[in-house]
C-alpha cells in the first residue's frame, strides 16, 4: 500500500468518526484520523485508559508521518530528496533502518520492490489530478532516476545519500504498515491487548473480540466496487491488501493503475489484487506491493519461501478471466454462489495460540 489517495483527502480530510460501545466491564471505542495521506481506524477494547491508549496509538503513527512522509516538506524523506546528487543527509535511525529495510525487500524481490521509483509516479501524474500515458522517451528519462542501487547508505553516520540529482523516495508502499506496527507495539507497552488498527487496507488485528474466536477481515473485490471477495479470520496478524483499482484511470479500455513496476516504468498487469498475510504489518505491506510486480506463480513461490507469510493473488485482468491463487498455508472454508469466499489459515488455531 501507500500514500496515493487523492480522492480521500478531498473526502475526509477533517472527518473525526468516534464511536464508543459499551460491552459488560469493557468498552470498544473506536476513532479515525487522516494521517499518512489516508483514513486510519483505531479501534481499542479495553476496561479503562481508551482516551490515553488513542492517544498514543495516534501519536505512534503521526510521528512516522513527520519523519517519512514525501508530502511533509519538513519530513526526513523530504531532505533526502531535496538533497539528491548533492550531499548524504542524516536521519533518525528509524527512518534509515526503515530504509535498509526497504532495500532489502528489492533485494528479495529481485528489485520490483523499489522505493525510488517516485519519478516514475510523477512522470503518470498519480500524485496530482492530471494523469497521462508516458511517451517511451519521458519513460525512459524518469528510468535513469531509479534503481535501488543507487540508494547509498552509511552505517555510521544513519546518512543516505541519493546519486542523481533529481531522484526521489517515496517509503509510501511500507511506512504505513510501519506505523501501524509502531502503534500496535506503543499499545501493548501500556497494557492494552485488544485492538485493531486499519491505515488504508494496511491492518493488525491484537487479541480477540468479546466472545470472538478472530477478527473478520473483508477483502475487497477487485472488480465489483464495495462489493467483498471475501473475508480471512485472524488474531494476532497482519492483513494488508494491494489492487490496481485504488488510484487507477482507464484509457482506450485499459485500465492504468499507480503500482508501477521500477523496471520498465508500467503498471502491474497480470493481477489485479494482492492480499498478504504476515505476523507484522510492515512486512505485509511491502510485500503486497511486491506481488503486485510479479508474475502469480512467481509471486507464490516466493511467499513460500519465507516464513510466517502467506497471500491470496486475484489474477487476471477481469472479472472473466479472474483466477484465485492461494499459498499452501492457506485454504477456502466455504464459497458462496454470490462470489464470497471465506478464506482461512490452515493451522489458525496453532498459529493464533487460540
Amino acid at each position: 500500500m501507500n500514500f496515493y489517495f487523492p480522492i480521500r483527502l478531498i473526502l475526509f480530510l477533517a472527518i473525526i468518526f468516534i464511536t464508543a460501545v459499551v460491552s459488560g466491564c469493557e468498552k470498544r471505542v473506536t476513532e479515525s484520523e487522516f494521517l499518512l495521506n489516508t483514513i486510519v481506524d483505531v479501534t481499542i477494547i479495553s476496561k479503562d485508559n481508551t482516551d490515553q491508549a488513542m492517544h498514543i496509538a495516534f501519536g505512534a503513527i503521526r510521528n512516522v508521518e513527520n519523519l517519512m512522509s514525501s508530502y511533509n516538506n519538513d519530513s526526513e524523506i523530504a531532505l533526502i530528496n531535496k538533497n539528491a546528487g548533492k550531499s548524504y543527509v542524516k536521519v533518525s535511525p528509524e527512518t534509515y533502518n526503515l530504509i535498509k529495510k526497504s532495500i532489502d525487500f528489492s533485494i528479495m524481490t529481485d528489485g520490483v520492490f523499489d522505493i525510488s521509483v517516485a519519478p516514475i509516479v510523477d512522470l503518470w501524474g498519480f500524485n496530482q489530478q492530471e494523469r497521462h500515458i508516458p511517451s517511451e522517451k519521458e519513460l525512459e528519462k524518469a528510468l535513469s532516476l531509479v534503481g535501488y542501487k543507487k540508494i547509498l547508505l552509511d552505517d555510521k553516520n544513519n546518512s543516505v545519500f541519493l546519486q542523481k540529482e533529481g531522484m526521489k523516495i517515496d517509503l509510501g508502499a511500507i511506512a504505513v504498515g510501519y506505523a501501524v506496527d509502531k502503534a500496535i507495539n506503543a499499545l501493548k507497552e501500556i497494557g492494552i491487548n485488544k485492538a485493531l488498527i486499519n491505515a488504508g487496507g494496511e491492518i493488525y488485528a491484537l487479541g480477540l473480540p468479546k466472545k470472538k474466536k478472530a477478527w473478520r477481515i473483508g477483502i475487497q473485490h477487485p472488480r465489483q466496487k464495495g462489493d467483498l471477495l471475501g473475508s480471512i479470520d485472524i488474531k494476532d496478524n497482519a492483513v494488508s491488501t494491494s489492487g490496481d483499482y485504488e488510484n487507477c484511470f482507464e484509457e482506450n479500455g485499459k485500465r492504468y493503475c499507480h503500482i508501477l513496476n521500477p523496471k520498465t516504468g508500467m503498471p502491474v498487469d497480470k493481477i489485479m489484487s494482492v492480499t498478504v498475510i504476515a505476523d507484522n504489518t510492515t512486512d505485509a505491506d511491502a510485500l503486497s506491493t511486491a506481488l503486485m510486480l510479479m508474475k502469480p506463480n512467481e509471486a507464490i513461490e516466493l511467499v513460500e519461501r519465507l516464513e510466517n507469510i502467506e497471500c491470496i493473488i486475484v489474477a487476471g485482468t477481469s472479472k472473466k478471466d479472474m483466477k484465485i491463487l492461494l499459498s499452501k498455508g492457506l485454504e477456502i472454508i466455504t464459497f458462496e454462489e454470490a462470489g464470497y469466499y471465506r478464506f482461512r489459515l490452515r493451522d489458525f488455531n496453532e498459529y493464533n495460540n487460540i
